[in-house]
């Protein structure tokens, strides 16, 4: 491509990106204003005042001389960045007035405080958590006994508490905010990871809609926690599998969902390259060695006391007699369609999870870059699927789609020229 034509396509792609960020912040802006009540909080009028100029600005920005849209490429940033904090402040603050609207982060910040008290999360009852953080009773997860949640301990791998920990010692009293900061770092990597003429393209699939790094953040919902650390895996897995391995052991511990990913990842790296079996191992080793580490240091002071209690906690999510409730199959049996229970849809994520593994593994050369998505489309099998257990892969998809493109145009004569 000649340098005028690669000029050319480069402010264009950064015109569209202006347009669609702009646009997208205008109606946030609009929800805040609306939601936020503009007319009585100051601050949501400074905030949506000033989203609204950002807004305008980058909007009028998209149609300026392609010298001045290429100078300032990375203020497409602004306006999403604005939007989350405008929009989550609005929803955290006001209209929720700080109330979790999940168990999760509820459980999570008080086993933080338990853990500060030199109490093991693990041991302890965590229903006074509902009521410290005003979590209403239909947020709650409803089981098939009529009850909404197990008065158990805590259940979920232990970094998923701790990195709150010094939030909690810093006076830090919503968690929601630790999130956000997630979320800006994880769109920054991507961003930068992402090749200089496309790198406002690779934000717009983060935005498609308010829910991945708005809504679901302000409604405590805490998977971006195990994204970040997965990001890191995906860039890292061919060239440092020891750093990658570390990385994926740390998204472990904070939850279940990127245990998913395991079998997957061991075929990625068996299949890399033609290699001798020794060699392979030796990446496998590698890799999972950091992250079974990890795992296990830091969750070991919590485990040892009785380990198979501790382990019977972490698999409650997985194992507990929650409702069937889906935005996937399931649902034909929830309205009535189909007579067949958990256990049919249970046989049915756990056969589509076995014919993904066999299909990656003969496949690899034409799937080799989907995997990341693959976990989602296990859950969206089970009897329990919903959005929040598909959402959360598309920065995985980003960061995949980023590594593609790098190799084709290493691969290519043009990219090597």
């Amino acid at each position: 491509m000649a340098t005028s034509d690669a000029f050319r396509f480069e402010s264009f792609i950064l015109r569209i990106s202006f347009l669609f960020v702009g646009q997208f912040a205008l109606y946030e802006g609009f929800q805040d204003w609306n939601r936020g009540r503009a007319d009585i909080y100051w601050e949501v009028a400074v905030l949506t005042t000033l989203l609204y100029g950002v807004s305008l600005l980058i909007i009028v920005m998209s149609l300026m001389p392609t010298r001045t849209i290429l100078r300032f490429r990375d203020l497409s940033l602004a306006p999403v960045i604005l939007s989350v904090i405008t929009s989550v402040y609005v929803v955290a603050e006001i209209a929720y007035m700080r109330e979790y609207r999940t168990d999760v982060l509820a459980f999570s910040q008080y086993a933080a405080i338990l853990a500060l008290k030199g109490l093991n999360p693990y041991h302890q009852d965590m229903t006074p958590a509902l009521s410290m953080f005003s979590v209403q009773p239909s947020d709650l997860t409803p089981l098939n006994s009529g009850n909404f949640i197990l008065p158990t301990p805590f259940q979920y791998p232990a970094l998923q508490f701790l990195i709150f920990v010094p939030f909690v010692l810093a006076g830090l009293r919503d968690m929601r905010w630790v999130l956000v900061a997630c979320e800006f770092v994880i769109m920054v990597v991507l961003y930068f990871k992402a090749p200089v003429n496309l790198r406002p393209m690779v934000i717009i699939p983060l935005f498609a809609g308010s829910d991945l790094m708005i809504n679901f953040t302000a409604s405590s919902v805490s998977d971006v926690l195990w994204v970040l650390p997965l990001i890191g895996t995906a860039f890292y897995l061919e060239r440092r599998p020891a750093v990658a391995g570390l990385l994926y052991g740390v998204a472990c511990a904070f939850k279940q969902p990127p245990w998913l990913l395991a079998p997957f990842l061991a075929v990625y790296l068996w299949r890399l390259d033609a290699g001798d079996p020794a060699s392979k191992l030796h990446r496998l080793v590698r890799f999972f060695a950091p992250a079974v580490a990890f795992f296990g240091v830091v969750n070991l002071p919590f485990a040892y006391q009785d380990p198979a209690g501790w382990f019977s906690n972490i698999l409650t999510p997985i194992s507990a007699n929650f409702v069937m409730l889906s935005q996937g199959p399931a649902i034909l049996s929830e309205v009535g369609l189909f007579t067949v229970g958990r256990l049919f849809y249970s046989i049915l994520a756990v056969s589509v999870f076995l014919v993904l593994i066999a299909n990656y593994y003969i496949y690899f050369d034409k799937l080799r870059y989907v995997l990341w998505i693959l976990p989602g489309i296990i859950l969206w099998f089970s009897f329990r699927a919903l959005t929040s257990y598909l959402i959360y892969w598309m920065p995985l998809m980003i960061a995949s789609l980023i590594l593609w493109y790098q190799a084709e145009q290493t691969a290519s004569p043009m990219g090597k020229g």
